[in-house]
């Protein structure tokens, strides 16, 4: 069965502004993509801004709040609950006692009677709710279903990319900008006229070589099954979100990319909106929908195959490939 794309809506920062790394007791000024008016966002906050990415995404597509009981929510982050477990230390308060992700799905799946699906595969959260999102809707367990991808600021993943030497020190130096954001992508078994986008094929791959950094080798792979798996050549790919995620192994990249894929444009979303971590998937995802439905209002639809991949850490890697008509 066919899956598509059917909505998609996204919140992120509108340019790159600045956090306060604390080390050491050293205090750096470092670059950061603040989506969000508030320095730490409670679990009350945070349920809001779902509630209104869902419900705004339903609308688009034409989809009534009355049928959430009967479409799955895949939810991935990286953060869970560390932002309110900050946000009540600030504020001289007692912390939870759960910090999983879990908490949060828990949430929603009360507040919508629903089943909720929580990913915590770092980087790639999200971006993995599409993979078994569009597993369940293939195989015909569900003809709708959202997937949703949430960072909110911390201080602790912000310290630890720090501390690792992974963070970039000037707007323009070399490093990972991190950056908070919050998608929402509706999936179903229709396709959305007149803006048709479906997603072909969707593959999963693990990374066994290092922790920390990603392997030539397994993107080389992940490429190449993604491409047999949807039954296409390089050249049917008319363009490719690439992971362009600031870091050492962006070079090597580069360098697959010109191998495999030479004559592909490409979409690197990090350096305008942030890296967003576990919601990378679904936020760059949807702004790479808003860039296509952008340039089909202002010229020729940009028609063809684009090609989406993420890496995370621990080796979680996923693709899939989009049909735009």
């Amino acid at each position: 069965m066919a899956v598509y794309l059917n909505a998609s809506g996204y919140l992120c920062a509108k340019k790159c502004e600045k956090r306060t790394a604390l080390q050491l007791g050293q205090s750096v000024e470092l670059p950061y993509f603040n989506a969000f008016s508030k320095p730490l966002l409670t679990l009350h906050e945070l349920y809001l801004l779902l509630e209104q990415q869902i419900e705004q995404v339903l609308e688009k597509a034409g989809w009534a709040v009355a049928e959430m009981s009967q479409i799955p929510v895949f939810l991935g982050s990286t953060g869970y609950v560390v932002a309110d477990c900050e946000a009540r230390l600030a504020a001289n308060q007692s912390l939870p006692t759960e910090y999983s992700i879990a908490v949060i799905g828990d949430y929603l799946k009360h507040r919508y009677q629903t089943q909720v699906f929580s990913l915590a595969t770092s980087c790639t959260s999200s971006a993995q709710g599409v993979n078994y999102a569009f597993k369940m809707l293939q195989t015909g367990r569900a003809k709708k279903a959202l997937v949703i991808g949430f960072e909110l600021f911390n201080r602790l993943t912000f310290e630890h990319f720090q501390s690792m030497g992974l963070l970039a020190q000037t707007a323009k130096g070399e490093g990972i900008i991190l950056g908070e954001g919050l998608a929402c992508l509706a999936l179903s078994l229709e396709s959305n006229s007149p803006f048709s986008c479906e997603f072909v094929a969707v593959s999963s791959l693990t990374d066994n070589d290092n922790l920390t950094n990603n392997s030539e080798q397994a993107l080389r792979c992940l490429i190449t099954k993604i491409l047999e798996k949807a039954r296409l050549q390089a050249s049917d790919i008319q363009g490719v979100k690439i992971h362009a995620v600031g870091g050492t192994f962006d070079l090597a990249e580069q360098r697959i990319l010109q191998e495999i894929l030479p004559n592909c444009h490409q979409f690197s979303v990090k350096q305008h909106i942030g890296h967003t971590l576990g919601a990378s998937g679904a936020v760059e995802t949807a702004w790479l929908v808003e860039q296509l439905q952008k340039s089909s209002q202002n010229a020729p639809l940009l028609a063809g195959y684009y090609l989406c991949y993420f890496l995370g850490f621990g080796g979680s890697n996923v693709a899939w490939v989009m049909k735009v008509e």
